[in-house]
């Protein structure tokens, strides 16, 4: 155990610069560092150091971030995070003798966004606007960045002239707006030191916000609050799917159970092709033996108008080929084919996924398939609320109600709408 920890711990040193640069004000601690060796370079004293930092003692671990200096607001560019799948965040260390910095990748779709925004952001509220504090006695700097959502380099670079060590009560301090809360569920495989590095926080930063969390052994699902001004996803939908465009769309990445027709028209949204690969997984971890479906369009790189589709302009919409009983080597195609054909098993495994998640807006499907889903589902216990709300079957193929409903046409594929991403506020349903 404590070997592999010792190799571990090697590989993030080796990932992370040391140097501190003539305009840096925060560096990450690597394998040999102490805070004698950090202020003689930094040209600061440990004491400072450990003030900044609301250091205790002189114990620093590889990997942690600290406050060397006053510039310690300036942020990562976004040119620096790597959003293109497949988001391999266990990169080899970079070449240092190209001077290029290295690039930070989330880990995977799976953990490269919060899973939710804080209540006034959701709601469309406009940010509060910067204010004022007034120094109290006994106040530190580290509390008043902790109480105000923000951090210790946000206030030395709001106040020019601060000094972190040396605040006094009646001092006035520009606080600033507040950074927008996010809450961040642990994946497995997720470290403290990756969530840090995704959203341009600190680790000290997440351990004050988050009390009583584990640094050595954080379990998988927990949830993580943390403020940020790092969007929490890079792609945004932008109006309806008939009349929209998509920014930075994110394309959809390889997977063993689908093969995608065009990866020029593969573009989505970063939660509409996350939860695409969420749900192929699901199928693939309960079934043995490989299906392949054909997925044929998403969206063009920029949304806008597509190629034979009136909708597809915001990264939200699939079209996806059913299972069925008998596939050829290039996967299900999309022909028309007998209800008695569909692989019901895999297709309600596959559409139960987007539906016990609330990711699925609606979903096109032929109506003479929908009575298989339907009997299907309830064997397999969804109750007659969760019917009612899921299929329109059989109700009638002008009912309007149910995710699941009949639309001309798709009698040979399905068209999955997701719905609009929580943090894009100006995606319209």
């Amino acid at each position: 155990m404590l070997r592999t920890l010792g190799i571990a711990m090697l590989c993030l040193a080796a990932l992370a610069p040391s140097r501190v640069d003539a305009d840096a004000s925060v560096l990450i601690v690597q394998q040999g560092d102490a805070l004698s060796s950090i202020a003689k370079r930094a040209g600061v004293s440990v004491e400072q150091i450990k003030h900044w930092n609301d250091l205790d003692g002189d114990m620093i671990r590889i990997g942690q971030r600290l406050v060397v200096g006053q510039g310690a607001a300036r942020s990562h560019s976004e040119d620096e995070i790597d959003w293109t799948p497949p988001f391999d965040y266990g990169a080899p260390a970079p070449d240092t003798t190209t001077g290029i910095k290295p690039r930070i990748a989330a880990r995977d779709p799976s953990s490269a966004v919060a899973t939710r925004l804080s209540d006034d952001a959701a709601k469309g509220k406009k940010p509060k606007r910067g204010k004022t504090y007034r120094v109290q006695k006994g106040d530190t700097l580290s509390g008043i960045a902790l109480r105000h959502r923000t951090t210790i380099g946000e206030l030395l670079a709001s106040n020019p002239g601060l000094r972190a060590d040396r605040i006094f009560p009646g001092q006035t301090i520009d606080i600033g707006a507040p950074r927008p809360e996010v809450v961040f569920k642990l994946e497995r495989g997720d470290s403290l030191l990756a969530v840090a590095g995704r959203y341009d926080v600190s680790p000290r930063d997440l351990s004050r916000w988050n009390a009583g969390l584990s640094h050595r052994d954080p379990r998988p699902g927990t949830n993580i609050r943390l403020y940020t001004r790092v969007p929490v996803s890079p792609s945004e939908a932008i109006g309806p799917t008939n009349r929209g465009r998509l920014e930075n769309g994110v394309r959809l990445p390889s997977h063993r159970g689908y093969l995608v027709r065009s990866p020029a028209r593969a573009y989505g949204t970063e939660e509409t092709t996350r939860w695409i690969v969420a749900a192929f997984n699901a199928v693939d971890s309960r079934f043995k033996q490989r299906k392949v479906v054909r997925i044929h369009d998403i969206s063009d790189r920029d949304g806008g108008k597509l190629r034979d589709h009136k909708s597809h302009q915001n990264g939200r919409d699939a079209d996806i080929s059913y299972y069925q009983t008998e596939c050829g080597p290039k996967g299900c195609r999309f022909d028309d084919f007998r209800a008695s054909q569909l692989d019901v098993a895999r297709q309600w495994t596959l559409l139960e996924h987007w539906l016990r998640h609330g990711q699925a807006e609606m979903i096109f499907i032929d109506y003479r398939l929908q009575a298989k889903l339907y009997r299907y589902a309830k064997r397999k216990g969804a109750t007659k609320a969760q019917l009612d709300r899921w299929i329109q079957y059989p109700r009638g193929k002008y009912e309007p109600n149910g995710v699941i409903r009949h639309f001309p046409n798709h009698a040979d594929h399905l068209h999955v709408r997701f719905v609009c991403p929580y943090s894009d506020l100006n995606c319209r349903p």
